[in-house]
């Protein structure tokens, strides 16, 4: 074998050692949870950014044309239609994203069976709540987060509540940026079973979650403000509810923050 066709074998085998110890590497990041909570692909800087660039981009934001208190996607300036019609207990709502095709979907996912796409959302609602409301933010007593709650019987037939993890990751990416924040998952509880919304009309919804839940620990909520955690905001019949019972409790504020929020029909 002359020294030109040794090299070139030399070369060879290297290319292919290189190969095999990036594949290698790249099994063992992803063994360890290095990849994009959306579709998989290996991300070098997990958890640092927990989505790639591709399913970033298709995640719809709400942007800066909103509704003033319940937080969807408007049409014009001001107040939504819905809002409108039907004013809202809750003092204002707030949504990082529009419930509309990949964001949707994501939503979706996280509801049924995919609970690790309940970190980077609740990730984002915290960074798009510190950005809206800085005020809140400062030095005082931590804030109260209060997951929507499920009965008990839900939570066994889907094996968890996603607003729990949403609610936790909120929490910790507050903390995170320097905000003090507590989450109480029994201060608001689920008593009766609910019939599925997604074909209902604003008022079934509205009389679906009647008398639904209830506020276990009132004390807690005596001159507080909370933050009621949540995935969608549809017609805001749940977070109105949820509101009106937490005031009846004696609460000072509260703020109905979910994932996603439908927009305004045009």
């Amino acid at each position: 074998m002359n020294t030109a066709v040794r090299l070139l074998y030399k070369r060879e085998n290297m290319e292919k050692w290189g190969k095999n110890f990036i594949s290698w590497a790249q099994r063992k990041i992803a063994a360890h949870g290095y990849t994009c909570d959306g579709c998989g692909v290996e991300l070098f800087d997990y958890p640092t950014y927990r989505l790639c660039e591709n399913c970033t981009a298709k995640l719809r934001r709400i942007g800066d044309k909103v509704c003033a208190k319940c937080g969807r996607k408007t049409v014009a300036e001001g107040i939504c239609l819905d809002c409108k019609q039907d004013m809202p207990k809750f003092t204002q709502g707030l949504s990082p994203f529009v419930y509309q095709g990949e964001s949707a979907e994501f939503v979706n996912r996280l509801k049924n069976g995919d609970p690790r796409l309940a970190n980077y959302l609740g990730e984002q609602m915290a960074e798009h709540f510190v950005k809206k409301f800085p005020d809140m933010t400062g030095v005082g007593d931590p804030l109260l987060i209060v997951p929507v709650p499920m009965t008990d019987k839900g939570r066994r037939l889907r094996g968890y509540n996603q607003t729990e993890y949403l609610a936790k990751m909120f929490a910790e990416r507050l903390r995170s940026l320097g905000v003090q924040a507590v989450v109480d998952k029994k201060l608001l509880q689920k008593t009766k079973e609910t019939a599925a919304q997604k074909k209902m009309s604003q008022k079934e919804r509205k009389e679906n979650v009647a008398g639904a839940y209830h506020v276990h620990k009132r004390k807690e909520c005596r001159g507080k403000t909370i933050l009621l955690i949540d995935d969608v905001l549809t017609t805001g019949a749940t977070g109105n509810e949820c509101a009106e019972r937490l005031f009846g409790a004696g609460a000072h504020e509260v703020y109905f923050l979910v994932a996603a929020a439908v927009p305004e029909r045009k």
